[in-house]
């Protein structure tokens, strides 16, 4: 859980940094489980240092990533960077690519402190034997520096973008991208080659990769865009806005956007805000730290939900001490009337149910039907349900 700079469009720098980090604290989302600050491409300076090191843009960072890292550790927070093997096609520069300097590059950034790493392809080869080279050669780095460094990659920027799903990386990273880019929509409407995904097109290629959550392990189906509108979006992200046209939206209304923080939840999908913390307002920060949603999320089992063969509209997720987490979706753009039972979700036969209402923070026993009554468009209720009373 944490927070990344790349769907916000913040430009990075000290002082913006240890301004988000300021508001995670002051908002209560770190005191909710955010605790990594991760910046996204944007921080380095175009060219390594005289002795081959990489480093911080001196204009932006003029104290350097190690003072940003302090900033973080002395207020409760860990610090996440960005780097690739190859920047072909991200537009940083050849000359900081990692590929070649992996040893160099990994004791680099346990010196400054760092807590996480997201490893971007960024290249057009497709290769699938180079990019297990590649990631597990930086794998290694970054244990062979004795700093635990959380090593999350990205095998999708390339001509192959289902390079995520297409292999288990489970082996070589503690968190891979199961496709494309999320961006601020529900449906994104550009189609299933599309260099992006709305939350529909996310939830459907995560959903075959269920069984390789695990304890270690975590399927991401990229940062969440919860507080983020569509038209904002675009304009902070001027090479995107030359692929897809602001007409495609609207932003994602206040059910939508409970029902994507609802869907990653069920997923066991890592929690990275990408909304600018700083300015968020009182409902998405409610949306994102509503802390009977982030226990599904965190669920020590780090099982993925999985939808009903009888009714995909509902997903269950089993929990640890054997309640399960039922969520109804409805992905009609009309109202809906969803309903299922304790058997059905595979609980055990019990003389009742409490069944826990997680955005209406309501309980209620049940002698086994779980109805959720007419669902709005594009809305969740998302129930954790016990096999007990009292």
């Amino acid at each position: 859980m944490g927070w990344n700079s790349w769907n916000s469009g913040i430009p990075l720098s000290e002082a913006t940094v240890e301004q988000t980090i300021d508001a995670m604290v002051s908002s209560g989302m770190r005191d909710a489980g955010y605790r990594y600050v991760d910046l996204d491409a944007g921080w380095a300076a175009t060219d390594r240092d005289a002795d081959g090191n990489l480093r911080a843009d001196p204009a932006r960072f003029p104290d350097g990533i190690a003072a940003v890292a302090r900033y973080a550790h002395d207020r409760g927070m860990r610090l996440g960077l960005y780097a690739s093997p190859s920047y072909e096609l991200c537009g940083i520069g050849e000359d900081n690519a990692s590929a070649g300097h992996e040893s160099a590059d990994a004791d680099t950034f346990a010196r400054w402190g760092v807590d996480y790493l997201k490893y971007d392809w960024c290249s057009t080869d497709t290769d699938r034997a180079e990019q297990i080279r590649r990631f597990t050669a930086m794998r290694d780095a970054l244990h062979a520096t004795g700093r635990p460094i959380f090593y999350s990659i990205n095998p999708n920027t390339s001509g192959d973008p289902g390079a995520g799903a297409a292999y288990d990386w489970s082996q070589i990273a503690d968190m891979a991208r199961n496709t494309v880019d999320l961006v601020p929509l529900w449906r994104g409407e550009f189609g299933t080659s599309s260099p992006v995904f709305g939350v529909r097109e996310q939830l459907d290629a995560a959903v075959p990769l269920a069984a390789r959550s695990r304890p270690g392990y975590f399927n991401d189906p990229d940062m969440l865009v919860a507080g983020i509108s569509w038209p904002a979006f675009v304009a902070s992200h001027p090479g995107m806005a030359q692929t897809l046209a602001a007409e495609h939206g609207p932003s994602m209304t206040d059910d939508e956007q409970r029902t994507h923080v609802s869907l990653w939840a069920m997923l066991a999908a890592p929690m990275l805000a990408g909304n600018d913390i700083r300015s968020m307002t009182a409902q998405t920060r409610d949306i994102l730290t509503n802390a009977d949603i982030i226990a599904v999320d965190q669920d020590p089992l780090v099982r993925s939900a999985r939808p009903l063969a009888q009714d995909p509209r509902i997903m269950v997720k089993p929990l640890d001490g054997g309640a399960v987490a039922v969520a109804m979706v409805n992905p009609q753009s009309q109202p809906a009337t969803i309903a299922t039972t304790a058997a059905a979700v595979g609980l055990p036969a019990a003389a009742c149910y409490t069944a826990r209402d997680l955005w209406a923070h309501t309980d209620r026993t049940t002698a086994g039907d779980l109805p959720a009554g007419q669902v709005a468009p594009h809305a969740t209720v998302l129930l954790r349900v016990d096999p007990h009373c009292g």
